[in-house]
């Protein structure tokens, strides 16, 4: 199962490479629920931590549907990723609470042009139907998701969880997020999902406790 730290800071980053994070997500304002980050935090990255590195493309906190000028902008932010020693992109667009097919497939193209790796965010957490959701994502070519299980966090939604990480056929890998920490990460070891997402510098304060206290227990 790999680990997944969401870093929004240099601290954060330091400390990510510290403890040997196999990867790290690179975004800002998580306040509001993370942004692109800027180009100074993406070379940052690119300085600081070693290991693989994912960098959210989501250009404002307005939802998740996207116009045309959005999608230039989230292409553009895909390139600069790339231009920064990214390995995979972070993004999902919605449109009426289902996958807006057309442009997600364009930022896929984009990125597998470029050969990111791709996950689709939370924003499937939104969507109506979250099991067909996540059987679309997987047949468009998303290699990841992240997801609660379609509840406020992760632990409330265990068994959602359970039943998307049992599709027949599957081909997306889910990764797990929502309120991870020490106190609830053993629950998510053995359900059949691919990896945990877990934020270290949210208030822009470094939790290196937490780090070492999931560390020991995955």
């Amino acid at each position: 199962m790999i680990l997944e730290a969401c870093v929004s800071s240099k601290e954060g980053l330091i400390s990510a490479e510290k403890f040997n994070i196999q990867r790290v997500e690179i975004c800002e304002n998580l306040k509001l629920d993370g942004l692109t980050p800027s180009l100074q935090l993406q070379n940052i990255g690119r300085l600081e931590f070693k290991g693989s590195k994912y960098i959210m493309i989501r250009p404002h906190a307005n939802g998740f549907f996207y116009n045309s000028k959005h999608l230039q902008e989230m292409k553009d932010s895909i390139q600069i990723a790339k231009n920064c020693g990214a390995e995979g992109v972070v993004f999902g667009a919605l449109k009426n609470g289902k996958i807006d097919f057309k442009v997600n497939e364009e930022l896929l193209h984009t990125a597998q042009q470029l050969n990111l790796k791709c996950t689709f965010h939370k924003a499937i957490d939104m969507c109506n139907h979250i099991k067909q959701s996540l059987i679309e994502l997987s047949e468009m070519g998303f290699d990841w998701v992240l997801t609660s299980g379609g509840e406020n966090n992760a632990e409330l939604g265990i068994k959602n969880l359970i039943s998307m990480a049992n599709i027949p056929n599957r081909k997306v890998k889910i990764l797990v997020g929502g309120s991870i920490s020490p106190s609830n990460c053993q629950k998510f070891k053995n359900i059949g999902i691919d990896g945990l997402h877990f934020s270290i510098d949210k208030n822009k304060i470094v939790n290196e406790d937490k780090i070492e206290a999931i560390l020991e227990k995955i």
